[in-house]
């Protein structure tokens, strides 16, 4: 499935009492990004929305001024939802700062009930991609 990219610049009113980006302010670029790819690969944005946030994990504080990369990825379709790998990264500084998954659901436009969004995953692309596939589909195995 194709990757998309969406950067930010951290500013002081992103940052927490340490200095760097606040927690809150990471999860809402990163499900921004999310519904971005959504609404890209699905067609419609009017007929999403967010579901859940699952394994989010922080690894390194991201200071104000980083350029912040969220590339974010579908990894797992069911009939009326989508879920997606989001990696956080800071590409000048070759970190790895964040990671997690969004899941979103389509829903009617005007009923609000769910509806199949009729996508298909692909053939993974590359080994990174096939990796993202088998890690998300054991991941959620144990949250069943």
């Amino acid at each position: 499935m194709k990757k998309y990219e969406n950067s930010i610049i951290v500013k002081t009113d992103d940052l927490n009492h340490h200095g760097t980006l606040f927690i809150g302010k990471a999860l809402t670029y990163l499900a921004e990004t999310g519904f971005l790819n959504m609404a890209l690969t699905y067609g419609n944005g009017d007929e999403i929305v967010f579901r859940a946030l699952d394994g989010f994990r922080f690894f390194l504080p991201v200071p104000k001024g980083s350029i912040l990369t969220y590339t974010s990825q579908i990894v797992r379709l069911g009939k009326t939802s989508a879920t997606l790998y989001i990696k956080g990264e800071c590409k000048l500084a070759s970190t790895l700062n964040m990671e997690g998954y969004c899941t979103y659901v389509t829903v009617d436009e005007k009923t609000r009930v769910k509806k199949p969004h009729n996508m298909v995953l692909d053939n993974p692309s590359d080994e990174y991609e096939k990796e993202l596939r088998q890690k998300a589909d054991e991941f959620f195995k144990k949250l069943l």
